[in-house]
């Protein structure tokens, strides 16, 4: 019996069940509508099981988004038609029109991966090694390349090689071009849309946090996801229908139900070419300085399967305009400053109502000094996404007092109230800003996560392991910033690693509401907050408070920045 036989006999009941229901049953639906007509229905299942017997890729066949069409997507779209749940694409997705161009951003939550290559990858070129673990923030990432209809839309013209169709991706661009691309779509929609760094790049294309570990972006089988030189190169042949660049989204997503991130163009991504370090990093940036040659991932129609992989580099000059180079973007609303080559950003926090102090989830553990609970109301700050680092105090004094010294990505540390004030002044003077330290107010507004806020005991949940780092946990050292969880606002460490100096002086609380509080004009201690590496778990609550002498300085104790 041959094999579609099989597939027929095994969904005849199936499909005679779906004959009998109204044939727009489920018309609303996006999900199942393998043909493209507005509907829903026994036409999709009968080209549904013509994509599976032939062996075909469409996207738009993938019915319950699991990256493979099958047996399966055949059950899940005649349950649609029989009224059941269409499932829900992946990613959370954010829709923007410019000009009348609409693209889509899908949300990428933050988390933890190696990037790069293994030893025992035979096809690894050495500079997508050591594979080394990086943290990132969450961000938004577009859905697919960067198409000639938007960068019309954006800039006037059409630098592309081929433009048979306005949905296919824009190439033949710069990394400079990009800029100023990007400079132009945010005066337009008054976003902060940019490149990719090349760690969130690949982040991505593994598929996120769902990754199921493909070599490709979505698979392992490179035909499925991907237009490249076996499809649309040379296994085509120049002058041949399907040579060259494709509307984007015609191969199957991957994971996070993202388009293209192997084959079709090459991507342009922010970072400056260089080698890869074998220590943890968070958020990397690539190197501060250095030659003028940018990454660009993904492979293109053009290139040989191995240089498709998620792993695979690319670079050139930053004016290089190449015929199969484009571009897909980034998307955060955190703020980033660049001081002597070292990045660091600052999350805007909406001004809000909250009560501070020992509110009921702190329970047992609050001390009196964290009584009575109050009202305070706030205006809208911005306030740093991690400690300031190691590498961000030596970039502003050229020097680390720091007594954990293990690596550049762990919290400055051993400084008093007075040095930050000093360190803070000439940061101001570096960049025109006026940084400061948050008011006691503010630290513990955005440690509960501000407008966001789930009323956890500490910053991000009621599980103090999973967010801090403490005497329980941390071996006796400090630790690299954004190794735990981040809180409702994507704050890292503001329960434990080490304490965090505020701008007021110690003073008892008022059950008077208040607005914007700053503390009392003068005291002998200023205030502490979030506890630290060396400290027990109730000192890591986002209500504790401690406070020390200004010139007092030890190894538990560091600093956020605010603005």
């Amino acid at each position: 019996m041959t094999m579609k036989r099989l597939l027929q006999l095994s969904i005849a009941c199936c499909t005679l069940m779906a004959w009998l229901m109204p044939l727009n049953a489920a018309a609303t639906n996006v999900s199942g509508d393998v043909n493209n007509d507005g509907e829903v229905n026994i036409a999709d299942v009968n080209l549904l099981i013509d994509i599976i017997l032939d062996g075909d890729s469409s996207p738009i066949a993938d019915v319950n988004y699991d990256n493979e069409i099958n047996i399966a997507d055949v059950n899940t779209l005649i349950s649609i038609i029989l009224g059941g749940s269409a499932p829900t694409p992946p990613g959370v997705v954010e829709t923007f029109t410019v000009n009348g161009v609409t693209f889509k951003m899908v949300n990428v939550e933050g988390g933890v991966y190696m990037m790069g290559a293994t030893d025992d990858d035979p096809e690894a070129n050495e500079d997508e090694k050591p594979a080394h673990q990086v943290t990132l923030s969450s961000y938004s990432i577009g859905q697919t390349e960067v198409t000639q209809a938007l960068w019309v839309a954006v800039m006037g013209s059409n630098p592309s090689n081929e433009q048979d169709d306005p949905n296919l991706p824009v190439a033949h661009i710069s990394w400079d071009d990009c800029q100023t691309f990007i400079t132009k779509l945010n005066q337009l929609t008054g976003r902060k849309f940019r490149l990719p760094t090349e760690a969130e790049w690949e982040f991505a294309a593994r598929g996120g946090n769902k990754s199921k570990g493909y070599k490709f972006s979505g698979s392992n089988d490179i035909d499925k996801v991907a237009w490249w030189d076996g499809n649309a190169c040379n296994g085509v042949g120049y002058g041949n229908p399907g040579y060259g660049t494709h509307v984007v989204a015609t191969k199957m997503a991957n994971e996070l139900g993202l388009y293209d991130m192997t084959g079709n163009v090459y991507e342009w991504c922010y970072d400056i070419h260089g080698g890869y370090w074998d220590y943890a990093q968070f958020n990397p940036t690539g190197p501060g300085t250095g030659s003028k040659y940018r990454v660009f991932r993904g492979g293109s129609w053009v290139i040989p399967a191995r240089y498709s992989r998620v792993t695979s580099r690319q670079n050139s000059v930053n004016f290089d305009a190449r015929h199969d180079v484009g571009l897909r973007l980034a998307l955060d609303d955190k703020e980033t400053f660049t001081v002597n080559g070292v990045p660091f950003r600052m999350v805007k926090v909406e001004g809000g109502t909250f009560t501070m102090g020992a509110t009921p989830e702190q329970g047992v553990y609050a001390e009196d000094n964290e009584k009575p609970a109050h009202q305070v109301t706030l205006s809208s700050y911005y306030i740093g996404e991690i400690e300031v680092t190691q590498a961000l105090w030596a970039a502003v004094m050229d020097d680390n007092p720091s007594y954990f010294m293990v690596g550049i990505d762990l919290p400055v540390e051993n400084v008093s109230w007075e040095d930050c004030q000093v360190f803070i002044t000439k940061l101001n003077q570096m960049t025109g800003k006026n940084f400061r330290l948050p008011t006691e107010a503010e630290w513990e507004y955005a440690a509960r996560g501000g407008n966001k806020s789930k009323s956890y005991s500490f910053a991000g949940s009621n599980s103090y392991n999973d967010v801090a780092w403490w005497k329980g946990n941390s071996d006796e050292t400090s630790h690299m910033i954004g190794t735990r969880l981040p809180n409702e606002l994507d704050l890292y460490d503001m329960s434990g690693n080490v304490w965090e100096w505020c701008q007021d002086w110690y003073g008892d609380y008022s059950d008077q509401a208040q607005n914007n509080p700053t503390g009392p004009a003068t005291g002998y201690n200023r205030i502490l907050r979030g506890g630290c590496w060396s400290c027990w778990f109730g000192w890591c609550r986002v209500s504790a408070r401690a406070k020390y002498s200004p010139s007092y300085k030890y190894n538990d104790l560091g600093l956020r920045l605010a603005l």
